[in-house]
């Protein structure tokens, strides 16, 4: 060949750009995103709490327990992963209040449930506790703050469970109310009868506080100077409770 024609040929090859290399695959297995698990905490008055009973009410107390949690996960309720639902006791009961105000809430049986109730709320919420549980629902955690039910004539005028609750949740927290020195709110809870809890709660608690202040019993400080609300709060944030 030629000099010149050499010449050319290497110019020409010159101006051709290299083969890009071949891509690496990367054979790895890709990593799932992490399962977010939905959380739903069911707030549950008592009498006269959310509506009134007998012309008494309504006082709204644990509508101020929720007030005072809600705050303390505002960042998973902008997420979406957190709701609370505020009911009255009465709406714990019944086919169709089950159905739309309960299962209706949850988002799917992955989620994990919570359940604080007071009074007549914190008798119809263990009972709430063993419904979810034998359908399959997650009940982390059942909070009662001085739960009533157990007078025979509370029974016939308010609608509540007849048979005493046998609650179903991965812990168990009740607080009985003792005050030193009581007031209406303590007769009235006396006379619907206290629920005398004698065995079952991870944590059985008598607080110096008078019936009606569900906030009081709900912050009142129990083992290792955690209240209630701490540990309802590091079980929503996935700290193993005490």
């Amino acid at each position: 060949m030629a000099n010149n024609q050499i010449q050319n040929v290497i110019s020409r090859n010159r101006n051709v750009p290299p083969n890009p290399p071949t891509p690496i695959q990367d054979c790895r297995p890709r990593s799932e995103a992490a399962v977010v698990e939905p959380i739903v905490v069911f707030f549950v008055g008592g009498a006269g709490d959310k509506e009134s009973y007998y012309g008494q009410g309504p006082y709204r107390n644990v509508s101020e327990v929720r007030d005072y949690f809600d705050p303390k996960v505002r960042d998973l309720a902008t997420s979406q992963q957190y709701k609370s639902i505020y009911l009255g006791y009465t709406e714990l009961r019944g086919e169709n209040n089950i159905k739309s105000k309960i299962f209706g809430a949850i988002p799917s049986k992955a989620a994990r449930v919570y359940i604080v109730g007071h009074s007549l709320g914190g008798w119809n919420g263990a009972h709430l506790s063993t419904i979810l549980s034998n359908e399959g629902y997650n009940v982390e955690v059942l909070i009662t703050l001085d739960p009533v039910g157990e007078g025979k004539l509370v029974w016939l005028g308010s609608n509540i469970h007849m048979k005493k609750p046998i609650p179903k949740s991965k812990y168990w927290i009740n607080i009985l109310a003792k005050p030193t020195e009581g007031d209406g709110s303590d007769v009235i809870a006396d006379f619907g009868e206290r629920w005398s809890v004698t065995s079952g709660p991870n944590l059985n608690y008598i607080a110096d506080v008078n019936h009606y202040d569900a906030k009081k019993m709900f912050v009142a400080p129990l083992k290792n100077g955690k209240s209630a609300a701490d540990i309802l709060y590091d079980s929503i944030r996935g700290v193993m409770v005490p």
